[in-house]
């Protein structure tokens, strides 16, 4: 992960599992919260086209239910059911050449963007806006019957336009949910300092495959379930 270099999905997925542990481990306070990747984020583009060409037939299966009960992402797995044992959720993803994130908040119903350049990505955000609220409804159905499937509500965090260098915008991605999940304000990331947020990521990383707490965790990794869902890489 040069100075200069674009984040690709396994330093941002790192990063993901990284928070998660730290949730999990209670080195950070915040509880209630799930970390996602950039797999997920592929998944529910693939699973948005099949959900359009027949709204109706569209089953929650597979896949998109292994999430919807935490048993997915296998890294750091939870096994934790959204919108009952977890209350919001912070999404990596790719639009185009760019990287944003976002935080999923099912209390609210509500989706909240974090783009360093200030743009707008509704058509990329819709998957997730359309598609959580069924995921929900599918994985607490036996429980939970009222539950209705009304898209969640899309806005924006204010931002400064930001990410000069081109190349920044997957760093400002993550901080941008360290600072969100934590209450810290943005603006304490900006281009002034992205160089030295991009190293604490890189040590992050570093300490965190010395850390024999997380190693012992890693060691103990069992692969999810096999299921047939197409899902596209970037």
């Amino acid at each position: 992960m040069g100075p200069t270099e674009w984040l690709q999905n396994h330093e941002i997925d790192a990063m993901m599992y990284l928070f998660t542990e730290r949730t999990s481990l209670r080195r950070w306070f915040p509880n209630k919260v799930a970390f996602m990747t950039c797999m997920f984020s592929n998944q529910m583009k693939y699973s948005f086209e099949e959900f359009r060409k027949d709204k109706k037939k569209f089953k929650v299966t597979g896949l998109l239910q292994q999430y919807g009960i935490g048993e997915l992402p296998a890294h750091g797995r939870t096994r934790q059911m959204w919108d009952l044992d977890v209350n919001r959720m912070y999404v990596p993803l790719n639009v185009g050449k760019h990287w944003i994130s976002m935080c999923v908040n099912f209390v609210t119903r509500s989706i909240e963007v974090f783009d360093c350049e200030g743009m707008k990505h509704n058509k990329s955000v819709e998957p997730f806006a359309a598609l959580i609220p069924r995921i929900v409804k599918a994985v607490q159905n036996s429980s939970n019957q009222q539950l209705n499937v009304k898209k969640y509500t899309i806005s924006y965090a204010p931002m400064s336009l930001l990410n000069k260098s081109g190349s920044d915008c997957g760093v400002y991605a993550l901080k941008h949910i360290e600072c969100h999940l934590l209450g810290l304000d943005f603006s304490l990331v900006n281009d002034d300092n992205i160089r030295e947020a991009r190293q604490k990521i890189a040590y992050d990383l570093w300490e965190a495959a010395n850390d024999h707490v997380l190693v012992s965790r890693m060691a103990q990794f069992t692969p999810p379930k096999t299921f047939s869902n197409l899902v596209v890489e970037l």
